[in-house]
């Protein structure tokens, strides 16, 4: 006689195998998942209740961790920015009032990419950051950090009384370079220009392991060239004009 139980489910593999798999529908923002049982695998009916529960939790178990990383979203992009520029240095005054025209930069640092070298591993490639960006060109928070700085500006005496003195700012390069993953160095270098001189001004600072160390190197950077370049437009005799 044929045995009737075991030729119901014709290779039918043993409870203790059944398996199940899981099914990804992805689309453009939400990713989902769902569980589908394996053809052949017996169905909670064709179960004892022991073994149904045994077999949810094992499914239950190895589903979580999945679900979970399915619901994962990318981290939002940061918005990085110079913040306000600090209180004039004591002890420097100027001669005369300097005022900035514009703050203009080259190719190299356009747009609003947070640019950085890898100088340890690949020196001659040029990268920017993925997860972070300049609030604004560089430019225009530049100009904003240049100008409250100049707003803050101690005047000698008798300097209301002496023209000011107009100059154009060039960004010429700024760029974070690592020597390891976890230090960089930030270089920083600006051209000032009244019409009739011109004259570079450079300086670099440690900048931590990450874009926001970069950023805090170049605010500091700034602040310190722009006293540097605000002091020498005030000190140039003579009216001048920066170039149109």
């Amino acid at each position: 006689m044929p045995n009737v139980a075991a030729s119901a489910v014709p290779n039918a593999p043993p409870p203790a195998m059944a398996e199940s798999r899981l099914r990804l529908d992805s689309s453009a923002s939400t990713t989902t998942c769902s569980v589908a049982a394996v053809p052949g695998t017996p169905t909670d009916s064709a179960l004892p209740l022991r073994r149904r529960v045994l077999v949810s939790g094992l499914m239950l178990g190895t589903a979580i961790p999945l679900l979970a990383a399915c619901g994962s979203r990318p981290a939002p992009v940061r918005q990085l920015d110079l913040g306000q520029a600090p209180i004039w240095p004591v002890g420097t005054t100027l001669p005369r009032r300097v005022d900035i025209q514009a703050v203009s930069t080259s190719e190299l640092t356009q747009g609003t990419a947070v640019a950085y070298r890898l100088d340890d591993t690949d020196p001659y490639a040029r990268r920017s950051y993925r997860d972070s960006r300049w609030a604004a060109p560089l430019s225009t928070l530049m100009g904003d950090r240049l100008k409250q700085l100049n707003a803050r500006a101690a005047l000698a005496a008798g300097a209301e009384q002496v023209p000011p003195v107009s100059i154009l700012v060039e960004l010429e390069d700024c760029v974070q370079r690592f020597s390891s993953p976890t230090q960089s160095e930030v270089t920083l270098r600006v051209g000032a220009s009244t019409g009739r001189q011109r004259r570079l001004f450079e300086a670099s600072a440690p900048a931590g392991g990450d874009a926001e160390g970069g950023a805090r190197a170049i605010a500091q950077l700034l602040d310190r060239l722009g006293v540097e370049m605000l002091s020498w437009a005030a000190a140039i005799s003579g009216p001048s004009k920066g170039r149109a």
